[in-house]
């Protein structure tokens, strides 16, 4: 077994054990000890932590002594984020040429690069350490199946392996595709891993899926409930996973309704996670969200950047990824907001409980060149202007039924015409996977400033002026 495969179940296992350990104050010290040992790392070698943390008394920690930091302070100052400055901006923008290629990409063959966009709309790069990636993707792993995998089925994968999939854009910078590619890699032999991507036409999707019967599927919450609508209306669906997990986007409680009226057998978890902190939380089968508080640190603040009140609901989070060595997020701002519940749950759990309610765009129902109908995810838009040339920020509206239009900021001394055809291209690229190329039409605009929400709040990156389909419409396009 390769080391990374050992990390990743070692890992796993470490986190099921922990989870069930119900003691407060044995994770709270384990936190403190992670806490101190990032810390010290930080300042050491991280020359952008050093300002931050020099003056922080390690045997007596107070976060609130660190000024918080965001992407864009962390982008300026690239170069001295990365600990020992082992690669440079330079290096790792380099590796986008734009090819869909399978293999991870991987610097110097230790580090794994990571491209988002948040909710932003602002392009941002990313470092993590080839055995910190491992660690997370353990973690995570461990906490996803803790109310689905038995002893008897872990056993049995000795000789049938879980089939696991994942259902997401395939963009080599995507965490989400990553963690599929690192999967495939380190998972066997005990799981079976495919991808397949979500730009495709349901029928397709479904196609695929049907012949692979998966058992576990990890997808964005609208494309699970694409396929329970798909088997709602009336399509033909050969599989029924025993866990579906869903992350990267908001699950509404219609999109859990369906997906449960659908899949009625299947256990759902929803992750909230991001490409700066991937282990935040797990959802339980009490459908309760857990904190993960020993693998990463999340504190609500209201408006005025102090603590938000215990129950209130925060202007925005502060996140501190208790891992990552390679690129250290401390206390890194996140226009998120929460609310946290300190309560016990019914499962046991003592780790905190959490509730998201900000990680929202519009969802975008096409009508496909056959009359069917398709879903354009937020997901698939981001993953779709990420591969196009030159674009600062952007926002995907949803103007009249099968009509976009893309507003865009160019990049500093890229021509506005250039980024406006490679937008269009891309858009073309994804249409045809979805069916869509002929019925759909996709204008650009170059903008001087973007619509935010109401307040001067976050950026919604895809808006959608026209209505879902209603049940009527959607039972005479089947």
């Amino acid at each position: 077994m390769p080391y990374h495969s050992i990390t990743f179940y070692g890992f796993a296992f470490r986190a099921l054990a922990r989870d069930r350990m119900n003691s407060t104050a044995r994770l709270e010290a384990y936190r403190q000890s992670s806490l101190k040992s990032l810390l010290s790392h930080a300042r050491q070698h991280v020359p952008f932590q050093h300002e931050r943390l020099k003056h922080i008394d390690l045997n007596n920690i107070q976060l609130e002594q660190i000024a918080p930091t965001t992407k864009s302070t962390m982008m300026e100052q690239f170069d001295d984020t990365i600990a020992d400055r082992v690669v440079t901006l330079k290096q790792v923008i380099a590796t986008d040429d734009g090819s869909h290629r399978p293999e991870l990409p991987i610097l110097k063959n230790k580090y794994l690069v990571h491209k988002s966009s948040g909710t932003s709309g602002k392009p941002s790069w990313m470092v993590t350490g080839i055995r910190d990636w491992a660690i997370l993707r353990g973690s995570t792993t461990g906490r996803m199946i803790r109310d689905w995998v038995t002893l008897r089925r872990a056993c049995a994968t000795v000789l049938y392996p879980i089939r696991s999939t994942v259902l997401a854009a395939e963009h080599a910078h995507s965490m989400t595709w990553q963690a599929a590619r690192s999967g495939e890699l380190w998972a066997r032999p005990f799981i079976q891993m495919k991808f397949f991507p979500v730009v495709n036409s349901v029928e397709r999707i479904v196609a695929d899926l049907n012949q692979y019967k998966p058992e576990y599927m990890h997808a964005y919450p609208t494309a699970v409930e694409m396929l329970a609508r798909f088997r709602l209306d009336g399509g033909h669906i050969d599989f029924d996973p025993g866990l579906i997990s869903v992350g990267s986007e908001a699950l509404t409680e219609m999109a859990r309704d369906a997906i449960h009226r659908a899949f009625p057998n299947t256990i759902l978890v929803d992750h909230y996670g991001m490409t700066e902190c991937l282990p935040l939380s797990t959802q339980c089968r009490f459908g309760q969200k857990h904190l993960n508080t020993d693998f990463s640190i999340l504190e609500p603040r209201d408006a005025n950047g102090n603590p938000a009140s215990p129950g209130e609901l925060s202007d925005h989070v502060l996140v501190t990824n208790l891992i990552s060595k390679v690129q250290p997020i401390i206390r890194y701002r996140v226009d998120d907001s929460v609310r946290i519940n300190n309560d016990i749950c019914p499962c046991g759990s003592v780790l905190p409980r959490v509730e998201v309610f900000s990680r929202k765009g519009s969802q975008i129902h096409l009508r496909s060149d056959r009359g069917t109908w398709q879903l354009l995810s937020p997901p698939v838009v981001v993953d779709t202007m990420l591969r196009s040339h030159g674009v600062a920020q952007f926002q995907v509206i949803h103007v009249r039924q099968n009509e976009l239009q893309v507003k865009f900021i160019p990049q500093k001394g890229i021509e506005p015409r250039d980024v406006g055809k490679s937008i269009e291209e891309q858009f073309a690229s994804t249409l045809i996977r979805l069916g869509c190329v002929k019925s759909v039409s996709v204008s650009s605009e170059h903008v001087e400033t973007l619509q935010r929400t109401e307040g001067g709040g976050k950026l919604i990156q895809t808006v959608s002026l026209v209505p879902a389909p209603t049940q009527e419409q959607r039972a005479s396009a089947a």
